[in-house]
C-alpha cells in the first residue's frame, strides 16, 4: 500500500501549521495497526520507511518549516512532571520507542485488558538526546535515568522513580500510593547489539516486547491511568531510505559531525553552509536536517537505527493513554 499521494502534497501547499495533520498521517496510515496486522514484520517496517522519506525528502525541498515546528515548545499538557501531581497516574518511559511501534503497544495493551483511552504524539527534546529529554520534562534535573531512582526532586513531589536495565528484569507488584514514573531502558539498549545491523532488528523487537511489558506495564496496580510513552525515536536508514546526496555533500557533513548528527555550537562554531543542516541558536545546536545519512566510522558505520537529528522519526514519539 503507498501511504505517499498527491493529497498529502495538496495539504503542504496549504496555509497554517502543518504538523498536526502529518501526525495524524503518520499514526493512522503509515504507522497504523491495520498496516501493521496485514503484512509481514520486515514489510511493514521497509514500506513505513520509504513512505516517510518520500514524503520528508518533499517538505525538506518545499516546505521547510514543518522542521521549525519540530523545533517549537512541546504541548505543556503533556509534560511529565505536570502529569505526575496526579497520584493516580502511572508514566512508563520506553527508552528509544519509536512510532513504528505504536501497534505492538496497541496489541499488548488489548491484551492486558486496558482501555485506550488516546493515540497520539509528543515530542523529543532539542537535541533527541534522553538526558536531555529529562532535563526538560522533569524541570532541570539533568541525570541518568537510572540515577532518577530515589532522587528527592522526585519524592518531594510524591513522585515514585523505578528503572527496569532490561526486557527480563521484572519491577516486581508494584502498588504505590505516589504517582509512578517507570523508566525501561527497551527497546533502546537493543539498538547497542550487533542486530542494530540488519532490518530483522525490528522483528526481534517485537518479540523481546512482550516480555518488557509483563515486567514493566503489568506490573503497576492501583492506577486510573497508565501513560505509554518516549523520550526520543529512531530513524531506519534502510537501502533507499534516506536523502540523495552528493559524495560532496556529505564529506561536508561528515567533517562537522563525525559519528553524531548533532553538534555544539560552543564547540564547533562553524557548521558549513548546507540546507541539511538547521541551527538552534537558543539550544546552541547544529543538527542534521531530515532522513541525510553520513558515512559514519568504526562501530556506528554498521548500524542502520539513529537518533539525534532533526528528522519526523527522530522527534515524533508514541503518547498512548491507556484506562486500567
Amino acid at each position: 500500500m503507498e501511504y505517499f499521494n498527491l493529497s498529502l502534497l495538496e495539504k503542504l501547499t496549504n496555509a497554517g501549521p502543518r504538523l498536526a495533520w502529518i501526525k495524524k498521517w503518520l499514526i493512522e496510515e503509515v504507522w497504523s495497526l491495520s498496516h501493521y496486522q496485514t503484512v509481514s514484520p520486515i514489510e511493514y517496517l521497509k514500506k513505513g520507511e520509504v513512505s516517510v522519506n518520500r514524503f520528508e525528502t518533499l517538505i525538506s525541498a518545499s516546505a521547510d518549516r514543518i522542521y521549525g515546528e519540530l523545533l517549537s515548545p512541546p504541548d505543556p499538557s503533556k509534560n511529565l512532571l505536570t502529569i505526575l501531581s496526579d497520584n493516580q497516574t502511572a508514566i512508563v518511559v520506553f527508552d528509544g520507542l519509536s512510532l513504528r511501534e505504536i501497534p505492538i503497544i496497541i496489541k499488548l495493551s488489548e491484551k492486558s485488558g486496558f482501555k485506550i483511552e488516546e493515540i497520539s504524539c509528543s515530542h523529543a527534546a532539542i537535541p533527541c538526546e534522553t538526558i536531555d529529554f529529562i532535563e526538560r520534562e522533569l524541570k532541570g534535573t539533568r541525570v541518568g535515568p537510572s540515577q532518577l531512582v530515589g532522587r528527592r526532586e522526585l519524592t518531594e513531589r510524591g513522585i515514585t522513580a523505578m528503572y527496569s536495565g532490561s526486557p527480563t528484569h521484572s519491577l516486581g507488584n508494584i502498588k504505590e500510593n505516589n504517582a509512578l514514573l517507570v523508566w525501561s531502558a527497551f527497546p533502546d539498549n537493543t539498538y547497542k547489539d550487533s542486530g542494530a545491523r540488519f532490518d530483522h532488528h525490528f522483528e526481534n523487537i517485537q518479540i523481546q516486547f512482550e516480555t518488557a511489558w509483563m515486567n514493566t506495564v503489568q506490573q503497576i496496580k492501583g492506577k486510573n491511568r497508565i501513560i505509554i510513552t518516549s523520550d526520543h525515536g529512531y530513524i531506519f536508514f534502510g537501502t533507499g531510505m534516506d536523502f540523495v546526496r552528493s559524495s560532496q555533500e556529505i564529506q561536508k557533513l561528515n567533517e562537522y559531525f563525525g559519528n553524531d548528527r548533532y553538534a555544539c555550537l560552543r564547540e564547533k562554531s562553524n557548521p558549513p553552509l548546507s540546507d541539511d543542516i538547521v541551527r538552534d541558536n537558543n539550544k546552541r545546536l547544529a543538527m542534521i536536517k531530515g532522513r541525510v545519512k553520513t558515512r559514519s566510522t568504526g562501530d556506528a558505520a554498521t548500524k542502520l537505527y539513529k537518533h539525534g537529528g532533526l528528522s519526523l522519526m527522530e522527534m515524533l514519539t508514541p503518547w498512548i493513554i491507556l484506562e486500567t
